[in-house]
Order: C-alpha cells, then sequence, then structure tokens
C-alpha cells in the first residue's frame, strides 16, 4: 500500500517527530511506500538554501528526512496551502495513494493561522484520510476537527486519553499506541550495574518537571540525576530576570540552582539515539507530568515510558498521568507518584525506586512482554487495518458544549459555524 503523511505546520512538534518517524519505518519494513509533506500557511514556498549549522546534530530515520527533537524536520516538502494552484496539485497528489495520515489533522490556533480558511479544501482529495489524534484534550484543542468530520474515513488515537476524548468526534476510532523499534532480544543491563535516574521531556507546564526539580534536594540517593530537554518553563525556570515567582523556594533561591548544587546534571536537549543510551545505564526513567483536564478522559503516558521500558529501565510515573490505564499497572509495570505530593515524599518514592533491587527486577520482567504492544511493525500493521476496515471501531457523537467550542474556534479562523 501507499502512505502519504502529513501535518500542519507548528512550532514544537514533541513526540509526534517519533511517532512519525518510527511508524514511516514500520511501514516500509511491511513492504509498504511512504511519503510525507508538511502544510503551511502561505501562498509560496522559499527554499532554504543553507544547511543548517548544527545539522550534524539532526537524524534520519523512518521518512528520509532528517529531523531533531526541537527544531523539526529538516528538508521536507512543503505545501503552501493559501495558494489554490499549490492546494490542487497536493489534493491530486493524495488520490495516488491509499490513505493520507493527518498526525496534526487541522490546524492550530497559533497567529499564523488567525482568519485563514484554506485548510477546508485539503480533504476532498479522492482517498482515505485518517486523522491521528496525539492531543489528550481534543474538546478543548481540536473541536473544529468536527467541521471536516465527514471526509475522514477514521481515527488513531495514541493513548488512552486521546480516544476517550475523541468520543466527540462522529467518525469511525480506534486506539493504536505509539510505536517503537524493539529490540530483538532483552539484553539489559542488571540491576547492580546501572546508575541513577533520566528525566528527559519537553518542559511543559503540565509536564510538571519543577515538581521533580523541588524533590532533588531532599534526595539521600548519590547515584546520578540526569534531567533533559528544554522549552519555554526551562526558560522560565533558569532566566535571571524573568524567573517565575513558584520557581523560587521558600529562602528566595531558585528551585534549579539549589538541584545543580544537589548534583542534578542538565543534558539540554538531546537526540533520540541519545536519550535511549541514556535509558539503557539508568534505573529508573521519572515522568512527573499530569493534567488535570487529560486525567479527566484517561490516561496520558508519554513516550520516555515506553522508550524507558525498552531499554530495561523502570518507569515512574504520576498516579494522575496513568489515570484507569487498561494498559499500564502501577507497581507491575511502573513506580506510581501521587499527583501533588511534596517533595520529600516524592524524593523518598526515587529513593527507595533506586535501591529496592527484588521490585526493580519484577517490574522489568512485567514490561518486556507489554513492549511488544508498542512495536513500530505492529503498529503499522493496525494502520492498515485501519485503512482496509478490518479491525473494529468506535464512533462518538459531538455535545453541545463541543459544538459551541468548534464554533468558537472556527470564528477565529473565518469560518461559518456548523
Amino acid at each position: 500500500m501507499k502512505f502519504l503523511m502529513t501535518l500542519f505546520q507548528i512550532q514544537d512538534y514533541g513526540g509526534i517527530i517519533n511517532h512519525a518517524e518510527y511508524l514511516a519505518l514500520g511501514m516500509k519494513e511491511l513492504g509498504h511506500t511512504v511519503d510525507f509533506r508538511v502544510l503551511v500557511p502561505r501562498d509560496k514556498i522559499v527554499q532554504r538554501t543553507s544547511v543548517p549549522k548544527d545539522i550534524h546534530e539532526y537524524s534520519t530515520l523512518g521518512t528520509g528526512y532528517k529531523f531533531h527533537q526541537a527544531r523539526g524536520w529538516y528538508g521536507i516538502p512543503k505545501v503552501p496551502y493559501l495558494s489554490k494552484y499549490h492546494r490542487n496539485i497536493f489534493k491530486e497528489k493524495c488520490s495516488e495513494y491509499d490513505a493520507v495520515l493527518w498526525h496534526i489533522p487541522v490546524p492550530t490556533m497559533s497567529k499564523d493561522n488567525k482568519d485563514v480558511y484554506q485548510w477546508l479544501d485539503l480533504y476532498d482529495n479522492g482517498t482515505k484520510n485518517i486523522a491521528i489524534i496525539h492531543d489528550g484534550n481534543l474538546p478543548e484543542l481540536y473541536p473544529h476537527l468536527l467541521k471536516v468530520a465527514d471526509q475522514f474515513h477514521a481515527c488513531a488515537c495514541v493513548h488512552e486519553s486521546a480516544f476517550i476524548s475523541g468520543d466527540i468526534l462522529p467518525i469511525p476510532r480506534k486506539l493504536i499506541l505509539n510505536p517503537f523499534q524493539m529490540k530483538s532480544y532483552p539484553d539489559y543491563l542488571p540491576f547492580h550495574r546501572r546508575n541513577g535516574f533520566a528525566a528527559i521531556q519537553v518542559f511543559k507546564a503540565w509536564k510538571r518537571v519543577d515538581t521533580l526539580i523541588r524533590a532533588i534536594p531532599y534526595m539521600s540517593t548519590t547515584e546520578s540525576k540526569m534531567v533533559g530537554g528544554e522549552g519555554i518553563e526551562y526558560r522560565y525556570m533558569t532566566s535571571k530576570d524573568k524567573c517565575k515567582p513558584k520557581y523560587f523556594n521558600s529562602e528566595g533561591e531558585r528551585i534549579w540552582d539549589i538541584a545543580l548544587q544537589c548534583g542534578m546534571e542538565h543534558l539540554g536537549t538531546v537526540r533520540n539515539e541519545v536519550v535511549l543510551e541514556h535509558l539503557r545505564k539508568v534505573k529508573l526513567q521519572i515522568d512527573p507530568s499530569y493534567s488535570k483536564k487529560y486525567s479527566s478522559f484517561g490516561a496520558h503516558f508519554n513516550r520516555t515510558t515506553v522508550e524507558a521500558m525498552i531499554q530495561g529501565a523502570v518507569p515512574m510515573a504520576t498516579d494522575w498521568g496513568m489515570k484507569n490505564s487498561k494498559i499500564f499497572t502501577a507497581g507491575q509495570n511502573y513506580i506510581e507518584i501521587p499527583a501533588e505530593c511534596p517533595p520529600s515524599l516524592f524524593a523518598d518514592i526515587i529513593d527507595d525506586g533506586l535501591t529496592n533491587q527484588r521490585q526493580w527486577e519484577e517490574i522489568v520482567e512485567n514490561n518486556y512482554e507489554l513492549c511488544k504492544l508498542f512495536d513500530m511493525k505492529n503498529v503499522a500493521q493496525d494502520y492498515v487495518s485501519l485503512v482496509k476496515s478490518e479491525t473494529e471501531v468506535q464512533i462518538g457523537k459531538p455535545t453541545p458544549e463541543t459544538v459551541q467550542k468548534c464554533n468558537k474556534n472556527l470564528h477565529f479562523f473565518s469560518v461559518a459555524p456548523i
């Protein structure tokens, strides 16, 4: 089969990059063809002629294009869809494929998209459109997907929160997990040859990295404490002049500075293969994230949780982040952190996780079989089956509240209400 992957351009792709790359790789290993396009709200494209100075920091995987975890893709063909000419070429191109996989199925409400309505013309393209829902709060962020719902064959939801929040869509939907490249055999380093923990993710408000930073001074461990990633909250947390008040302790000191003094190592933004190298060597991978809105729908586990499992590290996650998960069980697949727990309790849980060898070994063993659910070829086959309609799906129904929110968003794009 032939697949076209596409998405609307945004500033921070996050885990969408990894999803697209491993899904493309899995599909190609199954013998399918995969191409990629990025949709941009312009009327023409000025091709970049200079190569990024940090091109050595870019990676290449499934799509064949170079990508950077913080900067996105380099060299992918872009479609300036404000131009009717380029929209028509894009739609003709779509008709050559068995399906178009929309990683971001509708534009975001960013300033670049204000009063932009031409995206409505992209879906009548002579093939099956599949929406991929990465976000766990669909009714709040992308309700305007309702406007074009009748032009989608189905949607795939990458975690449980996304699937449940997708109940507002009158589109057949299925939970299809994030794809990962699996190891062929469990050659994990044993407990006694591993050291410390890693926590590597984008610093967003709901990622709650500050809760881990606050806990570090309370830890008794002398093992390594690696924190990776950057983002808007990282800049606020470390700024000399614009540090948010909540990022100071009761003594008026920046919590970031105190954590560094207590042995925290900041890795910055690192390539995915470097993340995996760290996860092969640490005992724990810590994901302190939780969202009250996301958790009202269900579990919204992050990619690094599964990456840790594959590399033999034990994940730590919050009870809200894993709320009502049918895939992960606390104590069996991950060490649970109570959301909004005090820093001293957070530190105690980490200290115990770094010394409790029996717990660590049992979780690693449990997770080896669980990892197979995320194998990129198995996930790719799920997409093939969804396109062929060979799989059971659920169909949701919009609520009046969602329709109201949808129409509010459509006003932003200068689009008539539904």
